[in-house]
């Protein structure tokens, strides 16, 4: 059973705030972690279907999340969110079992979609 749907992992917990609490106001169900081993900790606890993750992090990036994350809990479909795109990042996020990768700041025009349809329709 899915308790919590979305995951969000950013280093900047001001962003991850923001993110958090449109997700919050649309009706979604939102856990927050701020590095990796949080993450990983969380999802021993709750089931996802989506987690946005950050790629640059210290400690342990956002591609060696997501290969853990797959590894807990197979069926999550993990986004990237990145202000450090390029074609080897994309090809590796890619490897890595992400889904879709994202520049910073987030369009939300872009996002929404991709949201509804990993987690389904606004619960609210």
């Amino acid at each position: 059973m899915i308790d919590t749907n979305i995951l969000l992992v950013d280093d900047d917990k001001d962003a991850c705030a923001s993110m958090s609490d449109i997700f919050l106001d649309l009706g979604y169900t939102v856990d927050m972690a701020y590095d990796g081993p949080d993450a990983l900790e969380q999802s021993g606890r709750h089931l996802y279907r989506l987690a946005l993750l950050d790629f640059k992090m210290p400690g342990m990036d956002g591609l060696e999340l997501c290969r853990r994350l797959k590894k807990l809990q197979p069926s999550i479909v993990v986004l990237l969110i990145t202000a450090f795109s390029s074609i080897a990042t994309t090809g590796a996020a890619v490897e890595a079992g992400i889904r879709f990768s994202l520049l910073k700041p987030v369009n939300f025009s872009i996002l929404m979609p991709l949201v509804k349809e990993a987690v389904g329709t606004v619960l609210a």
